[in-house]
């Protein structure tokens, strides 16, 4: 036996919380969709034309033909940032390949090859001063 279904009790049970956010789940649902398919929510007539055309992803590809044809894209840690190779920083320059003194370092977590005596990088080019302001600025 199926228990019946109350409509009041059901009414009585969804509170403006809860229909928000299944509101928002449908949304979000829709707005994916779109991105995957953005011919999705066109007229029933113009479906019917582009029926045959293939599906070509989020990103349709370039007018020109590509020369590469994969990526290696490899994030590693120790390396110098976009910061370090743009600030110009003397105590750095001064410090270049000596062992790097420890109020530096001190209680931070840095990575290094292990058993290897952390040793200070100074800048790998030039700082002009550049600009009205004179700003020192890498080469870069």
């Amino acid at each position: 036996m199926t228990p019946r279904f109350d409509p009041q009790e059901f009414a009585l049970s969804i509170n403006r919380r809860t229909f928000l956010g299944q509101a928002a789940y449908g949304l979000g649902g829709l707005a994916l969709a779109c991105l995957i398919d953005p011919k999705l929510l066109r007229a029933a007539d113009s479906a019917a034309v582009d029926a045959n055309a293939h599906w070509k992803g989020i990103v349709n590809p370039p007018h020109f033909p590509v020369k590469t044809k994969r990526v290696i894209h490899l994030c590693m840690a120790g390396g110098p940032s976009h910061l370090e190779s743009f600030d110009y920083k003397p105590k750095l320059k001064e410090l270049h390949d000596k062992p790097f003194p420890e109020s530096f370092t001190k209680g931070q977590q840095l990575a290094q090859l292990q058993n290897t005596e952390l040793k200070a990088r100074g800048p790998f080019c030039e700082f002009k001063k550049w600009g009205r302001s004179g700003q020192e600025i890498s080469e870069l």
